[in-house]
């Protein structure tokens, strides 16, 4: 009988000492000045979403405001669901990086394959506890969901931050790449240092005078993200 690849793991939350070789979430605080950027930006992008779901609503679509449009340098595969005992879901992707997602949308998640290509964008949904959407860009769902744990520490997916200058606002990561952070962001940016765990995602909420910031960067050691373009 064939066996298809579908992830069916059913198990509690493992202890924390099983994640030891993960990069740890928020180990350092933010600045108030990084608190409150991110508050802005939170406050502007969710005003513009309801306006936008309201006059889509009006009239008559059914639509994913999350349209499968996505980066290489964003991809990420699934390779494990695993149901919690509180009722809430967590994936782990390819880099050994854990996510915890709501109850509601665990049974989407349940209904995906080991490998399946994702990506991470902001959360811009009113009224929600998670801070991010992982988009499945094989079938074109997502769940909402927050970062639980970091990556494996110096694991072959993982990136770390080994080059950062602040007043030129660039970054290099530990596999070469390097990236511009918008301007907008620059106050979060001022926190980021070397050896801090990074995640790439893709930007969801780009404006009309910084368009080129295709992707986002989420730090793991600041539990954070800026905007951002590879050059």
């Amino acid at each position: 009988m064939k066996i298809h690849k579908m992830v069916a793991a059913i198990s509690v939350l493992l202890p924390t000492l099983f994640f030891a070789d993960n990069a740890a979430v928020g180990t350092r605080p933010m600045s108030e000045e990084a608190v409150a950027q991110i508050q802005k930006e939170r406050s502007e992008t969710q005003a513009g979403e309801e306006e936008e779901q309201a006059e889509q609503q009006t009239a008559g679509y059914v639509f994913d405001r999350y349209p499968p449009v996505y980066y290489s340098s964003s991809h990420h595969r699934l390779t494990l669901v695993t149901v919690l005992d509180n009722g809430e879901y967590s994936l782990e992707l390819e880099d050994g990086s854990v996510w915890k997602i709501s109850s509601y949308d665990g049974t989407k998640a349940l209904n995906w394959k080991i490998d399946d290509p994702l990506t991470i964008t902001q959360n811009n949904r009113w009224f929600t506890k998670y801070d991010y959407r992982i988009i499945n860009k094989a079938n074109g769902t997502s769940v909402e969901s927050n970062l639980y744990l970091g990556p494996v520490i110096r694991g072959e997916y993982s990136r770390f931050i080994i080059g950062v200058d602040h007043g030129r606002r660039e970054i290099l990561l530990s596999d070469n790449t390097h990236w511009d952070i918008s301007s907008l962001d620059s106050s979060i940016l001022k926190d980021w240092a070397i050896d801090d765990y990074v995640i790439i995602g893709t930007n969801s909420n780009t404006s009309w005078w910084d368009s080129s910031s295709d992707a986002i960067l989420i730090n793991v050691n600041m539990n954070n993200c800026v905007r951002a373009k590879q050059f």
